[in-house]
Order: C-alpha cells, then structure tokens, then sequence
C-alpha cells in the first residue's frame, strides 16, 4: 500500500479557504444539512427521458457511455512534455475528464442566481451530477453560437444581483486575467473545450429535508463551449455541471465547512419501476446515521493529479472462492495511475484488463458447472465480453456473487441482478452475461472503475473530512 502525500492536498485547502470568506457568507445562514433529488437520465422524471427506449436499448446506451467514461477518464491529465502540476497552473490551462452530458446518469436541479423582481427569484437549471470532476458551471447569456444547444434561456449573468466576479489580484488557481477578467479555460481528453469566467453566485437548492437553502460558490459562467455533443440535440435541458470530484473547485471543498465533507447516497435498480422513484443525495448532517447492520469502511484516497475518489481494491471473489490475483495488478499507485476509482457516471463497471481475465474465467467455469442448459456464445451481444443463451430447459440459472475486497478487510458484494444482465438474444433466446467490462487501455489497463449498477442498494457514504467510505447493503426504496 502506498503512502500518500497530502502536502499538494494541504496546500489546495489553504488557498481556498484565503479568499471563500465571503463565498460562504449565504451558507453560514443556512442548517449543516441538505438533501437533493437524484434525478435518474431514464427515469420519466429526468428531463432528458427518451419513453421509446427499450432496456436492452438502454442497457446498451450505458455500454457504450461506460466505456468512452473510461477513455475519457483516463485521459492525459497534463501535457504530454509532462510539466509539473506548477508549470501547468502558471500556464493557466486545465485538462480534465469531458463534461459531456451524454456521460451522466444523474442530474441535480437547482436555482441559480438572484433576481429581485421574479417569483422563484432564482433561474432554474439541470446540472450533470459527477464524483469526478470539480468545476460548477452553467453556460451563461452573452456566448452566441460558442454555446451549445439548451432548451432554457442561458444564465443572465450580469442581471443577477449576486453574481460577483474576481478582480485581478484574487484570480482562483489555474485561472488568468484576460479581457479584465479572471478566465478559466479546460480542455478535454474528447477534444471538447470550455472557455470559463470564474465568478461567485448564490446557488439556490430545494432541499427535501425544508426550506430553499442558498449558498455563494465559486462557479465558471461559460462563455465559450467547443465541441460538445449537445449542440446536436434540440430538446437538450442540460446546462452544466455540478462538480463533486477532488479538486480545488468542487461543491464538497467549497462547502467544507458547512457539510463537513460528508455525502451519500443510496441508488436503486436502473431498470423497473424502482428507477422512477425518488433518490437523494445527502450533505452534512442530513447523511442518515452510519451505525446499522453491516456497515463496513475502507479509506478514500485522493490525487492532487486526479480529480476521483479512488479504493484500495486488495482481491475479488467469487463464490465465496478468492480468486488469485496478485495484488500488483489491483493495488494502487502514487501517481492514480491504478486502483479502483469508485464513480457516479460510469453506467458498467470496468476491471483491471488482467484482473479482469481471471474474473471471466472464474465466472465462465461456475456458470458451466452449474448449468445445463446455457451455452457459451461464440460472440457476445451488446459488447459485452462474457455471455451465454439458453437453448433447453429448466428456465432457471444458477449464477455466482460477485464480491470486491477493500482495505480494511471491508466486502463489497455485489447483488447477482447487479452482476449480471440477464434478457434475450437478437434470436429471441434467454441470455446471461456477465455485467462488467474489461479495461483493455494500453497505458491505465491497471485501473479499475466500480460504477453505478454494482452500487445499487448500497447505502454509500462519502467522510471527505476522514478519507474513509462506509458502505452497507440495504433495500434503497426504503432508504430513500
């Protein structure tokens, strides 16, 4: 196990504390709680639903979505000369994971800005939802067609009684002073670009657990926006991002002292009725208690060069059998390099290519022992890598669990519904296939990202303040 160190950490807290004493000075009004609905991308509730999907449709949506996510998340993180983090802060340029809406499977709603004169006095916008990025940013009045395509009217900006920009002498790191203001420009491995003003707002949330809670963040007011999908779609309502990675802009560092870094929340099955029923997201003291049945922690780990929240993946299991692994092609790297990335975007999860190998294996061994009637198929459907059809009786399978061991000696077992997707072949037979993909990049095939599905019905807890992730499995309809 690695040791981390936290000095570029340290540093990145201090310079943001310096000059957020006003940015917080809404929130200190407001309780240590707040409670946000999770709205799913295919849920009848988002405003992106498409009712002509089928599951199989959408199931192959989320293939696709994961594993560009995972190109797009492994992408050059500094330039390729391999300057310091200090060289590129000075060089005022940021690269970052896309911000592409196509990538998120949960949006947040909520008001922004301060108008007098309206009822709500706050303009309304959906936000993308992501552990792993850190800017906050809605697109902004005044871009033309450096915008891409939303169905709401662009912020108006300079109308809003609390939009405050930087003068010279406070521009936030890694932005500069350009056109007499503080500019903030994030290129994407996708090709994708943002050209930002960095500003305070009041951002304005309907919290479920009372009143409307206000609070005064550090934001990018988009000016420029380059090569983004959206541009294409014209019924798109999403405007931006609500970013909650690590990083020096994001929601948890800036509300630190407000939620005391901790988040959760609890995800229901993507696919029936669950996926159209409500789902939070919790901050501070909201975050229901961590002492129930099973409740297991394992330390978060974070990069100053990375943006997501990583585990300590130590082995994998199934059956019950450990699987043997050597712990080099699970165990973290100083630089985030490896390890295991857990994240809200990636729609499948993706195991370190040689890990992954010795799962499917594993997997396809159980299944053919202990099933009959299914046979392996030469060629998987929907890109997956591991599949069978049945093709005689009985119509019922005998599958294995699936469980992820964390440092601290903390499992994670996945449900078999969440292991494995099972519906029909192009032929109209019964298929099975094993729901994880295989990280088959050249350069971080060593990484392994525990996505949305195998968190479902686990009650996940964020503790920023501590470094630590608690996690328990429970039966989120009722969580929620």
């Amino acid at each position: 196990m690695v040791n981390q160190t936290m000095l570029d950490f340290v540093l990145m807290v201090l310079q943001l504390f310096s000059f957020l004493s006003t940015a917080t000075s809404y929130a200190n009004k407001i309780p240590g709680g707040l409670t946000l609905k999770m709205i799913h991308r295919d849920s009848q509730n988002s405003p992106i639903y498409q009712a002509n999907l089928t599951d199989k449709e959408r199931m192959e949506n989320y293939i696709k979505m994961s594993k560009m996510r995972v190109k797009l998340l492994l992408g050059p993180q500094l330039p390729r000369n391999n300057k310091s983090l200090e060289s590129l802060n000075r060089n005022n340029v940021i690269i970052r994971p896309t911000l592409s809406t196509q990538s998120h499977l949960y949006l947040i709603q909520v008001g922004i800005g301060t108008f007098e004169d309206e009822s709500p006095s706050s303009r309304t916008y959906y936000l993308g939802f992501d552990t792993a990025s850190d800017v906050t940013w809605t697109q902004c009045e005044g871009c033309g067609d450096n915008c891409f395509n939303q169905v709401d009217p662009l912020f108006p900006a300079t109308r809003s009684s609390t939009y405050w920009q930087f003068p010279r002498s406070h521009c936030p790191e890694s932005s500069k002073w350009k056109n007499n203001r503080c500019e903030l420009e994030m290129r994407y491995a996708d090709g994708a670009k943002v050209l930002a003003i960095v500003a305070k707002e009041v951002f304005t949330f309907a919290s479920e657990s009372g009143r409307s809670q206000g609070i005064r963040l550090i934001f990018g007011c988009g000016f420029d926006m380059q090569n983004f999908p959206e541009g294409n779609k014209p019924d798109n309502k999403i405007s931006g991002m609500m970013g909650m990675g690590n990083g020096f802009y994001s929601f948890m560092m800036q509300t630190h002292t407000i939620f005391n870094g901790n988040f959760s929340y609890c995800i229901q099955p993507m696919f029936g009725r669950r996926r159209d029923s409500p789902m939070y997201l919790r901050f501070g003291n909201d975050v229901l208690p961590q002492q129930v049945a099973g409740m297991q922690t394992t330390p978060i780990y974070r990069y100053r060069r990375r943006l997501s929240y990583y585990l300590n993946l130590q082995g994998i299991s199934v059956d019950g059998k450990r699987l043997n692994i050597p712990s080099n092609l699970l165990e973290l790297k100083r630089d985030g390099s490896a390890g295991c990335v857990i994240d809200s975007g990636s729609a499948i999860s993706t195991i370190a290519n040689k890990a992954f190998k010795v799962l499917r294996s594993a997997v396809r061994d159980f299944i053919r022992k202990n099933n009959k009637n299914v046979r392996e198929m030469e060629k998987p459907e929907m890109e997956y890598h591991l599949c069978f059809e049945r093709y005689r009786d009985p119509l019922t399978l005998n599958l294995p669990k699936i469980t992820l061991h964390f440092e601290d000696n903390a499992d994670f077992l996945i449900d078999i519904n969440e292991s494995f997707y099972i519906g029909v072949t192009s032929s109209r037979k019964g298929m099975v296939c094993m729901q994880f993909l295989n990280n088959t990049s050249n350069k971080y095939g060593d990484i392994t990202f525990l996505g949305v599905p195998q968190q479902t019905n686990k009650r996940i807890i964020y503790d920023l303040s501590n470094n630590l992730l608690h996690f328990a499995s429970t039966d989120c309809s009722r969580e929620n």
